[in-house]
This record gives C-alpha cells, sequence and structure tokens, in this order.
C-alpha cells in the first residue's frame, strides 16, 4: 500500500556549527538518494525553507519504519497509507447495492 510520509526537521538536534550543520545535511541527502536509487523512496520533496517536507514509498509497515528510522532523531515523520484510484474505484464498485 502506498503510503505518504511527511516530515519536519527537528533543530534540537542539529549541530550549532554551520560547517557541521552543512556535514549533517549532506548526509542526509545522501540517505534520502540512496532510498530514491533503490526505489525504497518514490518521490520526495522539500520546502524551499528547508524544514519540511513529503515522501512517498509503496514499502511495507516494516521497511518503511527501518528506511525512516535512519533519520532519527534528526528528522520528525508521520506515515499515512493512501489509496491509490484504482483501490478507492474498487472499493466503492463493492459498496453498491446488489453487488
Amino acid at each position: 500500500m502506498m503510503k505518504l510520509i511527511t516530515w519536519e526537521m527537528d533543530r534540537t538536534h542539529a549541530p550549532a556549527d554551520p560547517t557541521e550543520r552543512i556535514k549533517l545535511t549532506m548526509a542526509l541527502g545522501a540517505m534520502v538518494k540512496k532510498h530514491m536509487d533503490s526505489g525504497q523512496m518514490k518521490i520526495w520533496g522539500m520546502n524551499p525553507g528547508g524544514n519540511h517536507g513529503f515522501s512517498v514509498t509503496d514499502t511495507d509497515e516494516k521497511t518503511t519504519f527501518a528506511m525512516i528510522a535512519q533519520y532519527i532523531p534528526h528528522v520528525k515523520f508521520k506515515v499515512e497509507p493512501m489509496l491509490s484510484i484504482d483501490e478507492v474505484i474498487e472499493t466503492v464498485k463493492k459498496m453498491q447495492p446488489g453487488k
């Protein structure tokens, strides 16, 4: 099942030193690229302010947890299961009387 993952940076764990913050940002970015290249993340985006964003995955719950756990404590997540349009249509068809 598809999942929408919304995320927010937890700045309480960010280094005060700008050079160290850049290194952390690059390390987190490399992890995102790895998850995108492997197909675990289908799409990823961040707002221009750099403090929150989203991703989409179709991995199972255990794989999703293992993926996002790598970003803790620097990022907070909310994971919401989503239905595709085909799943919605199939479910609604089954709800019709006489079916």
